[in-house]
């Protein structure tokens, strides 16, 4: 049967007009009559760069490529987030990998170039897009045999009139719309789209007015405040009207790419609606905007943590995006720890006096470096660097550290959790004290393995004012009792408590609070999730929910046999048998530490924490369906 997805292609398909010097080169590369690997392909935005891309990439395929397409809008600044969203291909004997709007992830060129492309098969290619020029790296120690870069200028003016046509602008009207448009497809697409011309502030102005309708104005305004809209958020957020419709007319839009299962608005029309919309009615765009939190918040905490992205879209607060956001990934990417780093960062911290600090960190660099991770630019300089460990994996030198020792101690016996994540240190060395600390503290989230963390233990230093505003916003409890002063420094202990829905309900909470509204009271209730952390926490499981059992033994007795049936819904593939032997070790034997796991399966410990979090949210939906009504 026929998908939306499909109708988008054949749209997309349809309306491409022009390139035809663009793509005599790109057949000749594909069917390897030229020596070039690497297309660096940059141009400003609306100028067609992602049309052009999308009909290479149907071209490839029929000449046999295996096709992976990495959208910078979707990718978070994470090195091995790009290599496990290319492991289908880099095997391959023809790979072809395309990623798009590239400036917004350029802080992973030096992973791409020295770790991801190295290894590619000899058949494979590479095309890059951005509206930057490309870097003078891409063009030294012999990548210049390789690389090619290309300018991609507006379209002829009989091209823009055959777009035009395409697009069912009246006759009388091309010559004058082709004129104004200076050969942006963009500009034509707008205008084709809406019947309205002008700047993109002009049309988003009209295009919230009178010029349509309700359904079609609310429609607009969930694709501008949203990171990427599917129909299912239009059904969740859009209750009453005909979402199916209102997805067809919204992924019908000329000015609407395909994103991650869905569609999203041209970065330039989506920032033109969102300002229009924030100006005219911004009582109204507070509601929008929580309603999409709501709708996401729900399905985040149904299995799909990777949404936190997309709710850390929604907020607005620099307070809060001071400690956690990805908004540099265009600058600086999270990455393993290498030695020129541990030599950088130990001079950085001799110039400034903390010898003494450094002495007792350098272990986790050089014994743990799992725990740590450094802010790269493209250049492969370090800006900053974190150590993070939780309570399930923390290793035995943070076990005796000065610092994390006492933390651990707390959350297992105070707050009787696996489920937190500590800081601690994550550390700017460009001085800014700003956005590299958002990033860091982004990277200890992720890299932690915790899906969906309830607490986290924070080094708050008294003389960095945004950082006490920062745990000031989340709410934080300082404990003295925690503090270290020693080795030089001055840290407090700050924890967060995000409350019995973890990270991803303090991120909805957060959108309700600074749009003036109170966020909503929970029932409590025991996810599916709870029961995983609660077969890992025997202390926990005694106070768990009463319909497990009267004793802590038959409350065990009870999830494990939930659990044991919930993974009946693993199959015979080779990835679902390790899933499921991930799960037996992680939650139904002796609940080993997760490292010993790892090693246990012959795994790296990025590689088992996304396949225990990939198998664990297989395991909480079936979950959901087993355990009774509360």
């Amino acid at each position: 049967m026929p998908t939306l997805s499909d109708r988008v292609e054949r749209r997309d398909r349809a309306q491409f007009v022009g390139r035809v010097g663009e793509l005599d080169f790109f057949d000749a590369l594909l069917v390897n009559e030229t020596d070039v690997s690497v297309v660096y392909l940059s141009g400003p935005g609306g100028i067609g760069k992602s049309a052009l891309l999308r009909e290479v990439a149907r071209r490839a395929r029929t000449h046999g490529y295996s096709v992976a397409w990495l959208e910078g809008r979707d990718l978070p600044p994470f090195p091995e987030v790009v290599s496990a969203a290319l492991a289908d291909v880099v095997d391959a004997e023809r790979p072809l990998i395309i990623i798009d709007s590239f400036e917004l992830v350029s802080s992973l060129e030096g992973h791409l170039r020295h770790i991801v492309m190295p290894g590619l098969p000899e058949r494979a290619v590479v095309i890059i897009s951005s509206r930057v020029r490309p870097s003078r790296s891409w063009f030294e120690g012999g990548w210049d045999t390789v690389v090619t870069a290309r300018q991609l200028e507006g379209l002829s003016a009989p091209e823009m009139q055959q777009l035009a046509s395409n697009l069912g602008v009246a006759e009388w009207a091309i010559a004058d719309l082709v004129q104004r448009s200076e050969g942006s497809p963009l500009a034509v697409a707008v205008a084709a789209a809406t019947g309205l011309t002008g700047s993109l502030a002009d049309v988003a102005d009209r295009l919230l007015g009178d010029e349509v309708n309700t359904d079609r104005f609310r429609t607009l305004s969930v694709a501008a405040l949203a990171r990427v809209t599917t129909p299912g958020l239009l059904a969740a957020v859009l209750t009453d009207q005909d979402t199916d419709e209102s997805y067809k007319w919204l992924a019908d839009r000329s000015f609407c790419e395909p994103l991650a299962g869905g569609v999203a608005l041209h970065s330039l029309v989506a920032k033109a609606v969102l300002d229009s919309l924030r100006r005219r009615d911004p009582a109204g765009e507070a509601a929008l905007r929580r309603r999409i939190a709501d709708a996401l918040y729900r399905r985040a905490v149904d299995g799909q943590f990777s949404l936190s992205s997309d709710l850390q879209h929604l907020v607005t607060d620099p307070t809060v995006r001071w400690g956690y956001s990805l908004d540099i990934a265009s600058r600086y990417s999270i990455d393993a720890v290498n030695e020129r780093d541990i030599q950088q960062i130990g001079a950085v911290l001799h110039s400034i006096g903390m010898d003494e600090w450094w002495a007792i960190t350098e272990v986790f660099f050089r014994q743990h470096p799992e725990c740590c991770g450094v802010a790269r630019n493209p250049s492969g300089e370090v800006g900053g660097y974190f150590v993070a460990v939780t309570p399930s994996q923390a290793p035995t030198a943070a076990e005796n550290d000065v610092l994390l020792g006492p933390w651990l101690q707390h959350a297992r016996e105070v707050l009787r959790t696996d489920s937190a994540v500590l800081w601690r240190e994550a550390v700017d060395l460009t001085g800014e004290l700003g956005e590299i600390t958002a990033l860091l503290g982004a990277g200890g989230l992720v890299g932690s393995g915790v899906s969906n963390p309830r607490y986290g233990y924070l080094p708050i230093s008294p003389i960095i004012p945004a950082a006490l505003r920062f745990s000031e916003a989340l709410g934080a409890t300082h404990v003295p009792e925690l503090d270290v002063v020693a080795y030089g420094m001055n840290l407090e202990c700050h924890i967060v408590d995000f409350g019995p829905r973890g990270v991803l309900g303090a991120q909805r909470d957060w959108v309700y609070r600074e749009t003036g509204a109170a966020p909503p009271i929970d029932v409590p209730a025991t996810e599916p999730a709870d029961l995983l952390r609660l077969l890992r926490d025997p202390a926990a499981m005694a106070q768990g929910p009463a319909w497990l059992g009267d004793r802590p033994s038959e409350k065990m007795a009870s999830a494990r046999a939930l659990v044991a049936e919930a993974i009946t819904v693993f199959g015979p593939s080779r990835s679902d048998v390790l899933a499921r032997e991930i799960i037996e070790l992680a939650y139904l034997d002796e609940a080993e530490p997760h490292e010993a796991i790892a090693r246990r399966l012959n795994l790296s410990r990025s590689a088992y924490f996304r396949r225990l979090q990939a198998a664990t949210a297989r395991i909480a939906d079936e979950l959901s369906h087993l355990q009774p009504d509360q």
